[in-house]
C-alpha cells in the first residue's frame, strides 16, 4: 500500500512538472520573444525632448486613443508593441492640448519606419499596408504642398499689408481646387483598396464628397468592410441618393409656402407638366445671379408645360420672402423649415436643380445655365 502511494505521488509530481514546463514554453518564452511590431521614427531635431504619442483611431467615434508614448531623442523615437491587429493609427506631438505634429499610418505586424522632413512630408515604409499607403501619399503630397504654399503666400501678403480682395479670392480659389484634388486622389485610392486597412484608413477623407462619387466605394466593399461605422454612414447616404437618382420617380415632400401653409411637391409634380425643382437660398450669391435666367425660361416655356418649384433652405423667413419679391420670382415658392426636402433629395451645394417629366420621373439633375436651357428646349420645343 505504501509503495502504491509513493508511485502515485511521483506520478502526480511528474504531471505537474510537465504542465509547468508547457506553461513556461507557452507564456514565458512568448513574453521574452520579439515584439510583433516595432515603429522607428526620425523627425526634425526641433522636436527633441518632446513626447510623441502612439494613438489608434477608434472606429466607433473616429477619435484617437493614446496607447503609448516616448521621448524624442536626437531626432529619433521608437515604439515596440507585443500584439497588434491592422488598424489606423497616428503618431502625434501634442502642445497646449492640440496636435503640433501628426502623421497617419497603419499599425500592423512588422518593422515600420516613419521619417518626417522639414517640409512636413512623411515617408512610411516597412510593411505591406504602409507601403501601399505611401504610394497614395506620394501623389497626394503634390496638391498638398501647392495648397500649403498658397496659404503661406496669403499669410505673407497679409503680414506685409499687401493682400488685396482680388488676390485673396484668387489664392482661396486655388486652395479650394487643391483641396478637391486631394480628396479625389483619396477617393480613387479608397475605391481600389476599400477591403484592406490602407483603404479604410482614408474613409474620413472622402466623407465630404458628393454622394454620386461614393457609389463605387459601396459597391466594391465586401461584407466585412460594410460593417465599418463610416461605411455604414456612406451606405445610408447612397441608398438615399439612389432613391432620387435619374430614372426614379420623384419623392414627395412637405414644405411651407408663402402663405405659411404646408405645401406638397406632389401638388405640382406628376400632374402632366415638366417641373424644375430649384433648391436655393436668399444668401446664396450664385443662386441669385442665375435667377434672371430662370425667370426667362419660366416666361418662355410656362405656356408650353413648364413649372418651376423653388425650395429655399433659408432659416430666416423674412429674408426669404424679401428676396423673392426683390427677384420677382413669380412661380411656386416653398421653404424647407425642417430640412425634409433637402435630406430627401440629398442637397449639398446650392443651387441644386432637378428636372421632372410630366409623370414625375427624374430626367436630369444639377443642370444650370446653357445646359439647363438646352435640356428644357429639347423637351418643350
Amino acid at each position: 500500500m505504501e509503495l502504491c502511494n509513493k508511485i502515485f505521488i511521483k506520478t502526480l509530481m511528474m504531471k505537474n512538472f510537465i504542465i509547468y514546463i508547457a506553461l513556461f514554453l507557452t507564456f514565458g518564452y512568448a513574453g521574452c520573444g520579439k515584439p510583433a511590431c516595432v515603429i522607428q521614427g526620425k523627425i526634425e531635431s526641433k522636436w527633441n525632448g518632446k513626447t510623441v504619442y502612439l494613438q489608434i483611431i477608434e472606429e466607433e467615434n473616429m477619435r484617437p486613443q493614446s496607447i503609448d508614448s516616448t521621448i524624442i531623442n536626437q531626432g529619433e523615437f521608437k515604439f515596440a508593441q507585443t500584439s497588434v491587429s491592422p488598424q489606423t493609427a497616428l503618431l502625434s506631438i501634442i502642445e497646449q492640448g492640440k496636435p503640433a505634429w501628426t502623421t497617419q499610418f497603419i499599425l500592423e505586424e512588422g518593422n515600420i519606419k516613419i521619417t518626417s522632413d522639414s517640409q512636413g512630408n512623411t515617408l512610411i515604409a516597412g510593411t505591406p499596408n504602409n507601403e501601399l499607403l505611401q504610394q497614395h501619399f506620394n501623389r497626394w503630397y503634390i496638391p498638398y504642398n501647392k495648397m500649403r504654399q498658397s496659404s503661406e503666400e496669403m499669410y505673407r501678403l497679409e503680414q506685409a499689408g499687401q493682400l488685396t480682395r482680388n488676390t485673396l479670392d484668387s489664392l482661396d480659389k486655388n486652395s479650394q481646387s487643391y483641396m478637391r484634388e486631394m480628396r479625389l486622389l483619396s477617393l480613387e485610392f479608397v475605391k481600389e483598396n476599400i477591403n484592406n486597412p490602407a483603404g479604410k484608413s482614408l474613409l474620413m477623407e472622402i466623407m465630404g464628397l458628393p454622394d454620386r462619387l461614393l457609389v463605387d466605394v459601396v459597391e466594391k466593399a465586401d461584407s466585412i468592410s460594410l460593417r465599418h461605422p463610416l461605411m455604414q454612414q456612406i451606405s445610408k447616404r447612397i441608398n438615399t441618393y439612389k432613391a432620387v437618382a435619374v430614372g426614379k420617380i420623384f419623392q414627395d415632400v412637405i414644405a411651407v409656402n408663402m402663405q405659411d401653409q404646408p405645401s406638397r411637391l406632389s401638388d405640382y409634380a406628376g400632374k402632366g407638366k415638366y417641373v424644375l425643382i430649384d433648391f436655393w437660398a436668399s444668401w446664396c450669391k450664385p443662386c441669385c445671379i442665375e435667377m434672371p435666367e430662370l425667370k426667362q425660361l419660366y416666361h418662355q416655356y410656362k405656356e408650353k408645360g413648364l413649372e418651376i418649384v423653388s425650395i429655399s433652405i433659408d432659416q430666416d423667413k423674412d429674408a426669404w420672402q424679401k428676396k423673392i419679391k426683390e427677384l420677382q420670382m413669380n412661380w411656386p415658392q416653398m421653404i424647407d423649415e425642417n430640412k425634409e426636402a433637402s435630406k430627401t433629395y440629398v442637397v449639398g451645394a446650392i443651387p441644386h436643380t432637378i428636372l421632372l417629366d410630366p409623370t414625375g420621373g427624374i430626367l436630369a439633375k444639377d443642370l444650370r445655365g446653357k445646359e439647363l436651357e438646352e435640356k428644357i428646349a429639347q423637351y418643350l420645343k
